[in-house]
């Protein structure tokens, strides 16, 4: 979670090259360039440089015909890729001392997920899709959804990212447990560095039993309702103490949590949803964070709560 009081964590190799930086990953298309302009943007509010990342990867490197691709080829492609996005980046105010890129070989959410490790955020793109070919997102964001080691921040093909700020109000989506801690912690600092209020989100549909009348619906609805705000001020508490200085609201919602969550998307500069992290590029987050990294219409950070 991003504080101002974070360290850089610096080793080797790749900590080197990291060093606490915001990394975006690009692939020379329009949606990446979107990408880069929100990492700018994050670098420039966190006083971070910004790195350039470009995955040369090495699965395609024998075709299916067997054709073998060279893979110094590739990597010069790569490298004019991150080049021209590191030039749009500083033409969109982003110091040339600042931003840094490089080429690596790999697949992308594998190198992505390395990177991670010493990364402050990490940045990736969402292409334009349409009807059932959003249902899959993309391989690289949701294989990095759980692995990220650090915040990873998804923009997507409805954002326009130099509009991003202007409804000054970060969302969460919470659920009562401990993941929701993370994301309210990630979020109230956003918040708080944004000059931005903060929408806390609880959607949970009601339970029906088979055999249940009327009566004995709603009133399990309104038992749930009451402990789903019961629990929503228990986790909001520590931090309306902590940031007495940050407006908050809290919506709790009898509504499928992928339909209310999307809603809020219209309404909010940045939604911060909590992951089980597996630490495993490959394997992937939940139902409903996948339907909401598919359709979101605002920049959407995924904050890893760790298995203990």
């Amino acid at each position: 979670m991003p504080t101002e009081s974070t360290p850089d964590r610096s080793r080797t190799g790749d900590d080197e090259i990291v060093n606490g930086a915001v990394v975006v990953g690009v692939d020379g298309s329009e949606d990446s360039l979107r990408a880069v302009m929100y990492a700018l943007r994050e670098a420039r509010l966190w006083d971070r440089e910004l790195l350039i990342v470009h995955a040369v990867d090495d699965s395609i490197l024998v075709g299916a015909w067997g054709v073998s691709y060279d893979p110094s080829v590739l990597a010069e492609a790569g490298t004019e890729v991150v080049e021209h996005s590191r030039d749009y980046a500083i033409e969109h105010g982003m110091p040339a001392d600042r931003v840094r890129s490089e080429v690596f070989l790999g697949n992308p959410s594998v190198v992505m997920a390395r990177l991670s490790e010493n990364a402050w955020t990490v940045v990736v793109g969402r292409r334009a899709k349409s009807g059932l070919e959003r249902l899959f997102v993309g391989s690289t964001s949701v294989s990095l959804a759980s692995a990220s080691q650090c915040p990873m921040i998804m923009v997507s093909a409805a954002t326009n990212p130099s509009r991003t700020g202007d409804k000054h109000l970060v969302g969460v989506g919470i659920d009562n447990t401990e993941r929701s801690r993370e994301a309210l912690a990630y979020a109230f600092t956003e918040a708080v560095r944004r000059k931005a209020g903060v929408l806390a989100v609880h959607a949970f549909e009601v339970s029906r039993p088979f055999f249940a009348d009327e009566a004995q619906v709603a009133k399990r609805a309104a038992e749930q309702t009451e402990s789903a705000r019961r629990g929503a001020a228990e986790l909001l508490a520590p931090f309306l103490e902590q940031y007495p200085e940050v407006p908050v609201e809290v919506r709790v919602e009898r509504s499928h949590p992928v339909d209310e969550l999307l809603a809020r998307t219209r309404e909010v500069d940045l939604l911060v949803l909590g992951v089980q992290g597996i630490g495993v590029p490959g394997l992937s987050p939940g139902g409903t964070i996948r339907a909401v990294m598919a359709h979101a219409e605002a920049p959407l950070a995924l904050v890893r709560h760790a298995r203990r």
